[in-house]
């Protein structure tokens, strides 16, 4: 406690509190040390020790010694940041203060211009704050800046009214410079946001802001820190809420209208949140009453919030403010005339007569037209808008579901946008008949023409990615001649089609072909010179994996039927060669082909069938970039076989949506799987081939059972790069932070390091073998670790494994469980990290099917009483969960031969 007020002298007082932070400590210092500034010009840095316990007090200590007018090394007993810049606060000596943390850095004028711009406008302002750049430090310490969006918020250094300048202060975190007048302090009870709550504080007072735009405050964007924990719900649902409430507070106290600028900066967590592509915001993993509880408070404080802030939010786009619009719960009415006015309490709020219209798919399979559409409108669930087709002048009525883009730069849904489809039948077409296709829309009896289009996948026409505008003109805007048909999108959207003669059909292609580059022309040649016949299968698996594809390519390359057969193999041919190695599989009639390859792209346009066991389709099927794939639409002619890899069971329509695949057929195993499939994700039930997984035909042999106990967990998107991102060793990048700062690696690590269990399976004689997803690959010597001198816990590294010789499978949710339910074994569910799954750590956070066949537990004591319950039973499946098996499947004895008995067929009808 500090007994007398000190003396404010000349100068800025740096307020720098650091927790073990020996890595970044005097790297932050140098970059106060370094300042470019007069010398008359005095800079005080104090060094608050929040009880560190390695070697940075040592570091502070030391810059106190050698530069003892700049730095001062002071304890804070008190453990918390805010104390610590509490502390520092009351022993601030200068005019003015900023703050810096431990692993962050200011540009080398920093000091200097803030110090002037605050000395010649004090009288007016009462905070100053500066530029923000992420700092990505590489593995070799090179240091990246990247500008922070919000920069270009205020465009030169200047004196800003907040309230005639839009209310942007939700740039600011602590990039700031306060005057030093010991009133404002920081809530020491706040974990997170505390930042957000001491500069409303500040700004209570004074909507009047300084910004310098040459000062930088360089935020370390690479380790793992409170912000990263703070951005799950888990954690933060409640905090967000409490912050929201302390900064309207003092205004709701005093009965007063609270500020926009206020409003601003509260709205501003709400707004980065929900507009993340994972959910940061809501509270999934509460149970039903605590949500509606949660989401009520929520409504309450955002109705506190006036919508002009919410609508005009500039980082925000622009479908988001009317979601986030539509959360307050608060009554919109909609007005007919040649447009839709929707309006609250009498104001206009949108007008809408665009009718943009998306295309999500255009493509033409067995002779048969696919346009697959959906309306993009805001407030889209405050009107019935219905589809409408008009063909060669007859008007038909379109079926209406809601499309996966209500997903809106999301993975949970944001808006509301109606999906259709027209199938248009193209046999029956004659020679120079043609068909005049147009779309609209109706709301009532009124009818509504469209102004906008944008093409997302359109796989005929070269138009993705274009924004098209009506024009009153019949000109072409794109064009495509695929067997025969020609097809022309005008710029009134009217799409004609018409079939024209085999020559004048070669001709368009001829001139095509001369206007695209030298290495598609040779790609158009080769198909030429091939003879135009599809007589090639090809198969396909995910990287470091053996799956359906490799075993149906096994079964189909016995069959002497004229096709030729591959099988792609990516950079991981030494496991595949393993894995024949192991089974002594004959590989004499076997063809490999590198997935890319030149070979492999000649071999694509004689392809009458890719099976792929993935759905990752320009990563780990197609060669062709979508570009390119576009340009060969005439000569391309397979079909994508989706043979899965496990049971379709989690929630994830954004990936297997029809809309968004560019899947033909999909192979299952079930019935639950067709209503799926046809109910939830759209497609029609003659894309389904319902023969089973290729794999399957492995369960009907009998096998040995060893003593041994699998765990296979799945994966999480939370941890993982992109599918073109990888590390030294070949294996998807982790976030080896994230990784170890979560509930999945924490209970994994509890699970590898208990005694409780390791004495459990040395007393029955069992092994637990943990194989990870092949995703996770990369953390495989993290884990590998904690099993150092277990004896009878093993991390697996071979990828490929027979899970039919366990004793007992255990997974969280991966769909390899659905091996061992066809193998009828006994199953335990063990929920890792239930919380942050539920809250959306994945890209599926729901499960179409969840815990039917095994017990759950979520620790390893009842892991381990479960385990023991198995042994009494003689690790024999419980009678409530066997009946459930044996009515889940249903699929033919032979699934590889099914399959391939059903392509046949479909060839054969594809040439009738």
């Amino acid at each position: 406690m500090i007994q007398k007020r000190l003396k404010i002298k000349k100068g800025i007082s740096v307020i720098l509190p650091f927790y073990n932070s020996q890595d970044t400590l005097l790297e932050a210092a140098k970059s106060l040390l370094n300042q470019e500034k007069d010398k008359n010009l005095p800079l005080e840095v104090l060094l608050i020790d929040n009880n560190s316990n390695d070697e940075s007090a040592k570091i502070a200590l030391a810059l106190e010694t050698i530069y003892p007018d700049i730095f001062r090394y002071i304890l804070c007993t008190d453990q918390g940041v805010s104390k610590a810049r509490n502390l520092g606060l009351q022993l601030a000596t200068k005019e003015y203060v900023m703050f810096l943390d431990a692993d962050d850095s200011f540009s080398l004028d920093t000091i200097q211009s803030v110090y002037n711009f605050f000395k010649k406008n004090e009288n007016t302002v009462d905070l100053v704050f500066f530029r923000r750049y992420f700092m990505y430090i590489d593995q070799k310490g090179g240091k990246t800046y990247k500008n922070h969006p919000r920069n270009n918020l205020f465009p030169k250094t200047g004196v800003y009214d907040e309230e005639e300048w839009g209310n942007k202060l939700y740039y600011m975190t602590l990039n700031i410079a306060i005057k030093n007048n010991k009133q404002q302090m920081f809530d020491a009870d706040i974990p997170y946001g505390e930042d957000m709550v001491f500069i409303s504080n500040i700004l209570g007072e004074n909507s009047t802001i300084g910004y310098v735009e040459n000062a930088h405050y360089n935020y370390r964007f690479s380790d793992y820190s409170t912000i990263n924990k703070y951005q799950s719900p888990v954690y933060n649902s409640e905090l967000l809420l409490s912050n929201m409430e302390k900064q309207f507070a003092p205004y709701l106290h005093r009965g007063e209208e609270i500020p926009k600028y206020i409003q601003s900066l509260a709205f501003n967590e709400i707004a980065w949140r929900y507009s993340s592509v994972a959910n940061k915001l809501f509270p999934y993993h509460l149970n039903e009453k605590q949500f509606s509880i949660w989401k009520e408070k929520f409504r309450k404080l955002l109705r506190l919030i006036d919508d002009d802030i919410i609508l005009n939010y500039p980082t925000l786009d622009s479908f988001h403010r009317y979601s986030i619009l539509e959360l307050k719960e608060e009554p919109i009415k909609v007005a007919l005339f040649d447009r839709l006015d929707f309006r609250k309490y009498g104001e206009q709020i949108l007008e809408e007569k665009d009718f943009e219209t998306v295309i999500s798919d255009f493509k033409i399979v067995d002779n048969k037209l696919y346009i697959y559409s959906f309306l993009k409108m805001k407030l889209g669930d405050k009107v019935n808008c219905r589809p409408f087709v008009s063909i060669n002048g007859v008007e038909r009525e379109l079926d209406i579901w809601e499309s996966i883009s209500s997903r809106y730069k999301k993975r949970d849904k944001s808006n509301y946008f109606p999906a259709y489809k027209l199938e248009v039948n193209l046999n029956d077409l004659s020679i120079g008949e043609s068909l005049d296709i147009y779309f609209y829309y109706k709301v009532g009896k009124h009818v509504f023409n469209i102004q906008k289009y944008y093409n997302v996948k359109n796989r005929l026409l070269d138009m993705n990615d274009k924004s098209l505008k009506f024009e009153d003109s019949t000109e072409t805007v794109s064009e495509n001649t695929v067997n025969s048909i020609s097809l022309r999108w005008l710029k009134n959207f009217h799409l004609l089609i018409t079939r024209v003669e085999d020559n004048e059909a070669r001709e368009i292609f001829d001139s095509r072909t001369e206007l695209m580059p030298d290495y598609l022309q040779l790609i158009r040649d080769n198909w030429i010179s091939s003879n135009q016949t599809n007589n090639v299968w090809l198969y396909i698996d995910n990287f470091n994996t053996v799956d359906n594809a490799f075993y149906q390519y096994v079964h189909d390359i016995e069959k002497d039927d004229g096709v030729e057969r591959y099988y792609v193999y990516k950079k991981d041919f030494l496991n595949l060669g393993m894995y024949i190695s192991k089974h002594s599989i004959n590989i004499d009639r076997m063809k490999f082909v590198l997935y890319g390859s030149d070979e492999h792209k000649k071999l694509m346009l004689r392809t009458e069938y890719v099976l792929g066991s993935y759905n990752e389709y320009f990563a780990t099927i197609v060669p062709f970039t979508k570009k390119e794939l576009l340009n060969l639409s005439d000569i391309l002619n397979f079909k994508y076989i989706y043979l899965q890899h496990g049971v379709l069971h989690a929630k994830a329509p954004q990936t297997y949506d029809v809309e968004r695949t560019y899947i033909d057929k999909i192979v299952i195993s079930t019935d639950y799987e067709k209503e799926v499939f046809t109910d939830e994700l759209h497609y029609n039930r003659s894309d389904l081939l319902q023969v089973g997984m290729s794999r399957f035909d492995l369960h009907s042999k009998s096998v040995n059972k060893l003593p041994r106990i699998l765990f296979a967990p799945s994966w999480r998107s939370k941890f993982v790069g992109d599918l073109n991102t990888f590390d030294e060793n070949g294996d998807r990048q982790i976030n080896v932070n994230e990784f170890l700062h979560s509930q999945y690696f924490n209970s994994l690590a509890k699970i590898i390091q208990s005694d409780e269990l390791d004495k459990f399976l040395s007393k029955h004689g069992l092994e637990l073998d943990i194989k990870l997803h092949p995703i996770f690959s990369g953390t495989l010597d993290i884990l590998g670790k904690l099993a150092d001198g277990r004896e009878h816990i093993n991390i697996l590294k071979e990828q490929t494994i027979d899970s039919e010789q366990y004793l007992i499978f255990v997974t969280d949710f991966s769909s390899y469980v659905f091996d061992a339910v066809a193998n009828k074994m006994p199953i335990i569910y063990y929920e890792l990290d239930k919380e942050e799954f539920l809250a959306g750590n994945h890209t599926y956070r729901e499960l179409y099917l969840g815990f039917e066949f095994g017990d759950v537990v979520n620790n390893v004591s009842a892991f381990v009483k479960t385990l023991k319950d198995f042994a009494r039973r003689k690790f024999i499946v419980a009678p409530q969960y066997l009946e459930k098996m044996n009515l889940f499947y249903n699929y033919p004895d032979y699934p590889r031969e099914e399959l391939y008995k059903s392509l046949k067929l479909m060839e054969k009808e594809s040439d009738e």
